[in-house]
């Protein structure tokens, strides 16, 4: 068994190689090992960030649903308060409207009423203007029928007055001037 120095030189040089190689290789092996490590790290925590950043995704989508949900209510709150407002504008517009269609009609009847009373007026002033007038021609005519009245009454007694004197003159009989005193008071 003998073996020439030089396949043993070879042998010797091709475990060095070999050795060298797998020491290479393990060190390689080692330095990949530790990589993957770092890897496996690095990627554990973009998964435990990936999670975290998933689970905070998830609630913010939570945050915004609600948001969204609580948006909705207040929009469809506002919807309400604007439809009822709307509705109660609307009513009072309404009302408003009915009372200025009722008030026009009133103002109107009570322009046509104020015409009627103007021209009633009118007529009542014509009517006193021709009251009056004739209020003065009564007066004037009364008091001339007045004076009339009195003049005669003065004639009247005057001639009563000689007709007595005529009488008591003459020396009459009392009787005749009793029924002379009668007929003057009568026409008195």
């Amino acid at each position: 068994m003998k073996s020439p120095p030089l396949l043993v030189a070879v042998l010797v040089a091709c475990i060095i190689v070999l050795g060298f190689n797998y020491w290479i290789a393990s060190s390689r092996s080692v330095d990949l090992q530790g990589r993957i490590m770092d890897l496996e790290g690095k990627v554990r925590r973009a998964a435990a960030e990936r999670g975290a950043v998933e689970l905070k995704k998830n609630e913010f989508q939570g945050e915004l649903v609600k948001q969204r949900q609580q948006i909705d209510e207040i929009q469809s709150l506002h919807n309400f308060q604007m439809e009822n407002a709307n509705r109660v504008h609307q009513e009072e517009k309404a009302v408003l409207m009915s009372n200025i269609t009722v008030n026009e009609r009133l103002i109107q009847s009570l322009r046509e009423h104020l015409k009627e009373l103007q021209s009633e007026y009118g007529k009542l002033q014509l009517d006193v203007y021709w009251f009056q007038k004739n209020q003065t021609n009564l007066q004037r005519k009364f008091s001339y029928d007045m004076s009339q009245c009195i003049n005669q009454m003065k004639e009247l007694k005057e001639q009563c007055e000689e007709r007595i004197n005529e009488l008591t003159k003459k020396g009459s009989d009392v009787p005749q001037i009793k029924e002379n005193k009668d007929d003057l008071e009568d026409s008195k």
